[in-house]
């Protein structure tokens, strides 16, 4: 290892990044990071052992349709989802430390119970395995359920840590567009929570990092950090082309070795869906009663409640191409929105960064490519690996925007719902397969990439402390 190469990143990430997390998780009220609260009841459930969630004979109230979820203590989803304590049964003008306060002192309830949470009982617990740990040990220590929610985000945001910190050590080039990855606002408030995308984003970093050395064990490895991120989110799928494209020679026995290493990132993930479309999923979308959109090819006067999967699943036959279209129409309508999200829209989407700094943060992504264009691709790279990368990215995109079709977007509408910008952060590593090394760039001194990353993250230091202030504190 060449020392400053790769140490000055990992000091970078724990000195800027790293204590960021930790505010947010201090500081951040509960249910203020999207989907946190159902996150807290999948992390809870792992501890009475639910290695996944189950329907329920019972019918949601909110979709009509059959309920989903998994066993926990209503105390802890109260204190998940009280945030700021807007919920609290005190007088309008009750001051803001004393909602704080109600929330804190909300009690655990003598026994479990049913807990609906039907998106979240469908995801694999590989990932709540950290925030369960720290759930855990705050109970064990006395703690009443807010403080055991920040317990189970310090340790999900240790793991954060950890696993950013071997992505920066281990990779052999674009170690600055890792960090910037690991360091975008919108990572960090997700790494200061319950909510798993934070170790997602930092497992697709440690796995794209992994996958630049020319090493049997680093090969693995890094086909294991990619497991793990298809198995907690299905759409990342493709990413399985990654193997194929890692450095190295491409004899007939490395090659059934890369086809080994696509299989192991492939296969837990789409066992897993089968076992969830078996045992968990159930329809989304709360809302009233709603006709079918133009794309629907059966009865225009039939009623929908939710999101039917069966039902878009039609649709898509029908209407193939249209749906599969739906990333570029709807990115050429919405780029900019999905752009700035990417960077952070904070809170339920509601807090937006000063103007300047997602202009900073833009620059220092574009600062994090120059930079890994000045370094030379490893060795054993084939002119195939870039278009089998943009293949990787582009398959995720078009399965992310599928899934949601599936289980977000009424029946035969002609747009995709619930798609956030945030959700295409895991791709920025794959990057590193994708972009050349320029002769060009390999020229100029390799500092002048870093002050403007330096600079957003700083910015990012100063404003995000005072905007959780200014949001939730006054």
């Amino acid at each position: 290892m060449r020392a400053p190469g790769r140490l000055v990143p990992l000091a970078v990430f724990l000195l800027l990044v790293v204590p960021l997390v930790a505010v947010c998780a201090w500081l951040v009220p509960t249910g203020e990071v999207p989907d946190e609260p159902t996150h807290v009841i999948r992390a809870a459930s792992l501890l009475h052992g639910a290695i996944i969630g189950h329907r329920a004979a019972q019918l949601n109230a909110e979709t009509g349709a059959l309920d989903a979820g998994v066993t926990g203590n209503t105390g802890l989803a109260l204190a998940a989802i009280a945030g700021n304590g807007d919920i609290a049964p005190l007088p309008a003008d009750a001051s803001r430390a004393a909602r704080l306060a109600w929330v804190r002192s909300i009690p655990w309830q003598p026994r479990v119970s049913f807990i609906s949470s039907a998106n979240t009982a469908a995801y694999a617990p590989v990932a709540y395995i950290p925030s369960a740990l720290g759930l855990g040990a705050a109970i064990l220590m006395g703690a009443k359920p807010h403080a055991a929610i920040i317990g189970g985000r310090l340790a999900s945001g240790l793991a954060f840590t950890l696993i950013g910190a071997l992505a920066l050590m281990l990779a052999e080039r674009g170690r600055l567009l890792l960090l910037i990855t690991l360091s975008l606002p919108m990572t960090v408030w997700l790494a200061g929570s319950v909510n798993p995308d934070g170790l997602g984003i930092a497992l697709a970093a440690l796995g794209a990092a992994l996958l630049t050395r020319a090493s049997r064990l680093a090969f693995w490895c890094g086909c294991a950090a990619l497991a793990v991120l298809v198995l907690q989110k299905p759409p990342f799928l493709p990413l399985a082309i990654l193997p194929l494209v890692a450095p190295g020679r491409f004899d007939r026995d490395r090659w059934s070795r890369r086809l080994g290493g696509a299989a192991g990132v492939a296969l837990p993930g789409l066992s897993w869906s089968v076992a969830v479309a078996m045992l968990v999923s159930v329809p989304l979308l709360p809302g009233q009663p709603y006709h079918p959109g133009p794309l629907w090819p059966g009865d225009p006067t039939r009623v929908f409640r939710s999101a039917i999967a069966g039902a878009q699943i039609t649709v898509i036959l029908h209407h193939p191409l249209a749906v599969a279209l739906r990333p570029v129409t709807a990115g050429a309508a919405t780029l900019h929105v999905f752009w700035l999200q990417f960077i952070g829209f904070l809170g339920q989407l509601s807090i937006r960064l000063p103007r300047a700094l997602y202009t900073l943060w833009s620059a220092a992504i574009v600062s994090g490519i120059a930079a890994l264009a000045a370094i030379p691709r490893a060795g054993g790279t084939r002119w195939f690996t870039a278009p089998l990368a943009v293949a990787a990215m582009l398959g995720s995109i078009e399965l992310i925007f599928v899934a949601l079709y599936l289980s977000w977007t009424p029946v035969g509408a002609d747009r995709v719902d619930g798609v956030q910008g945030r959700y295409f952060i895991p791709l920025l590593p794959v990057l590193l397969f994708v972009v050349p090394g320029s002769g060009l760039l390999a020229r100029l001194p390799a500092w002048l990439w870093w002050p403007v990353p330096l600079a957003a993250m700083v910015a990012t230091d100063a404003v995000l402390p005072r905007l959780i202030a200014t949001h939730f504190y006054r």
